[in-house]
């Protein structure tokens, strides 16, 4: 009885858990099929007497037959606790690849940590062969002692191989690996997708579980397509009963190798399957499951060998392979191509022979780019695009590639003014350099500048001074020549013109101006200079004066200024009534741009102007005295302070006087 209460806790204690979904890892279609190798580390099954003692070793046979040629060979190990992830194979070295961790959480909110590890271990495998495999270093004790998985039943411990193996004898399959680690009670259900049922014969399916018992069968059930599934090892209420289908073995202690025939249980046609798996008591937890389906398709794959291009030409000639290489079957003749530019269709080819297994076609068309389509485009083939063959992958028939037509260049060069030699009028030289960079359309394009359209043509005589060639005649046409990296080559001619720069620079200075009182005409003396410049400063040139920006009037220079020179000058102007006393007053020196300057940008001077005016007294209350004798009308007066208050400003100078005369 109290057996029978600690089996119905174990059912209970259970009710949330965290892993991770089965889902598709690889594929292999081909003349392939597939076995397991692995073995437990538990020493007996963990029910109904738990034994609280685990193995780090242990050894199982790999037994294949003869003319099978290993492609694929992939370890999981897993156990209680969060996992040993650096074991041995034989004696060498495996480290974890991925992992699929689960926790499970009890209803006292006590966690339960389960792990599983994956990794590749094809090579070592192809290396040895048939023979015994042994996993060590695989160390759970410290987990499997603690009463929190040994009490609950929960402790285990184990490792698997699931080997894939291609012989020439073996039909045509499509084997899938799936792989995850998903738990039962009390159910779970699995699609497995990515199936191609040409032939249900001598398809199956196997199942890398852990943690089963096999005195544990309550509503313990495994189906597929709604079918239930069993064997001579399973029955069908106790499918995860500690067994081994590849050698019969049923003391695979808290672990299932097992394989089940499913030819009656899947349909011709079929793209998925349904796995569901209950457990009314028993906590198992599925790891990878992998199916061998008669799965006879081609699979067409394309890709871009060469796109060959012409200057100037919107034509383009496409080398393609077409390939049938991941597949089980012949793809037929007449498979589509189609081409697209931008995603538009603009071409499309066909296969003109049966393409075996493994097989290939090449092919070449001349596609036109629209018009429309700019030079940089995107060019993309698509293999059986109408979708008219099935095959095994529907998702790798695409191949892209950027693209740019062969474009001839344009070049239209600038017209250049250099300065005439002083010494040599109409004459000059010219630096090229920097205006060669400037007439790249990209980067790796090559300029070369020739003094003919003829050489340029020919490519012979071209300019090599470039930082100094002589021009001896305004205008000289120069030719350029435009290669690009694809050998496409345009052509193109400027002016160089020689010009003189001897130039002026005008300058004013105001140096006084003359005002009198009340009076709104004024006479400003200025000074023009022609100080940092190459030529003379001409006669005539203007100076017009502002006041507040208001032109005024203008006057001249009498004479050319010399380089370095200078010239006086004056100019009277009256101010109107609508300007205020003071106002900015702006003389600038060649007003009109007539006169070509070294720099335009120092013509102007401005002074700030008050007009004078005379003050005006304010009403003068007059002082009483004190005589100095009395009757005799004569007395003294002190002026000092009052003379202060009569200033409108400070600088005013105040007098007395005894008339006014």
């Amino acid at each position: 009885m109290k057996q029978k209460l600690l089996t119905l806790l174990l059912a209970l204690i259970v009710y949330s858990s965290f892993g991770q979904n089965i889902g598709l890892y690889q594929q292999f279609n081909g003349r392939y099929d597939f076995t397991f190798v692995g073995n437990t580390l538990n020493p007996a099954e963990n029910n109904p007497t738990p034994a609280c003692t685990i193995n780090t070793s242990s050894s199982a046979t790999l037994n294949l037959n003869s003319g099978d040629n290993i492609i694929g060979a992939y370890l999981y190990w897993a156990g209680s606790g969060t996992g040993d992830l650096d074991i041995k194979l034989n004696g060498q070295p495996i480290t974890q690849q991925r992992t699929f961790p689960l926790n499970a959480v009890n209803t006292d909110g006590n966690t339960r940590a389960f792990f599983s590890a994956f990794a590749d271990v094809t090579a070592q495998v192809q290396a040895t062969g048939n023979g015994t495999y042994t996993v060590s270093d695989l160390d759970l004790t410290a987990w499997i002692s603690d009463p929190l998985y040994c009490t609950n039943k929960t402790n285990f411990g184990g490792w698997a191989i699931i080997v894939f193996y291609e012989n020439p004898a073996l039909p045509l399959n499509q084997l899938n690996l799936y792989d995850g680690m998903q738990y039962v009670p009390t159910s779970i259900n699995i699609t497995l997708p990515s199936l191609n049922v040409i032939d249900n014969i001598g398809a199956k399916i196997g199942f890398l579980a852990w943690e089963g018992d096999s005195s544990l069968a309550v509503n313990e059930t495994l189906t597929i397509n709604g079918n239930i599934l069993s064997n001579a090892l399973n029955p069908p209420n106790n499918a995860f009963n500690g067994t081994n289908s590849v050698t019969g073995s049923t003391t695979l202690y808290n672990m299932d190798l097992d394989i089940y025939d499913i030819q009656n249980n899947i349909a011709i046609g079929d793209q998925s399957a349904e796995i569901a798996l209950t457990s009314g008591q028993d906590f198992v937890m599925v790891n990878a499951i992998v199916t061998k389906l008669n799965s006879q398709l081609p699979d067409a794959t394309v890709v871009v060998d060469d796109v060959a291009k012409t200057c100037g030409s919107r034509v383009i000639n496409v080398d393609y392979t077409v390939r049938n290489v991941n597949s089980t079957d012949p793809l037929p003749a007449g498979t589509t191509v189609g081409f697209y530019i931008n995603g538009s269709l603009v071409a499309t080819a066909v296969t003109t022979t049966e393409l075996p297994i493994g097989g290939s076609e090449s092919g070449t068309i001349n596609i036109t780019v629209p018009n429309s389509v700019p030079p940089d485009f995107e060019l993309m083939l698509i293999v059986d695009h109408n979708s008219s063959v099935t095959e095994t992958d529907e998702t790798n028939n695409s191949f892209t590639v950027n693209e740019s037509l062969w474009v001839i260049p344009t070049p239209d060069p600038a017209d250049i003014t250099i300065c005439e030699d002083p010494s040599a009028p109409g004459t000059g030289v010219v630096d090229f350099s920097e205006y060669q960079q400037s007439l790249k359309e990209n980067p790796t394009d090559v300029v070369t500048f020739f003094p003919t359209l003829l050489a340029a043509q020919n490519n012979t005589g071209n300019i090599t001074n470039l930082t100094s060639y002589p021009i001896t005649t305004s205008p000289t046409e120069i030719w350029v020549r435009v290669q690009t990296a694809e050998g496409c080559v345009g052509y193109g001619s400027f002016l160089v013109f020689v010009d003189d720069c001897q130039f002026p620079d005008a300058r004013v200075v105001i140096d006084n101006i003359i005002r009198s009182c009340d009076s709104r005409t004024i006479t400003v003396q200025f000074t023009v200079t022609n100080i940092n410049s190459v030529d003379i400063l001409p006669m005539g040139t203007t100076i017009a004066i502002y006041a507040n920006n208001i032109f005024l009037g203008v006057t001249t220079t009498t004479a050319d200024i010399p380089v370095g020179g200078s010239q006086p000058g004056t100019i009277t102007v009256t101010i109107p009534a609508a300007i205020p006393l003071s106002f900015n007053l702006t003389l600038r020196v060649d007003h009109n741009n007539q006169v070509d300057e070294i720099n335009e940008n120092n013509n102007t001077d401005i002074e700030s102007v008050t007009l004078w005016t005379s003050p005006v007294l304010p009403m003068i209350p007059n002082i009483t005295g004190c005589e100095t004798f009395n009757g005799s009308g004569v007395g003294e007066f002190d002026f000092s302070a009052y003379l202060q208050s009569l200033k409108d400003n400070p600088t005013d100078v105040v007098t007395f006087h005894p008339t006014q005369n």
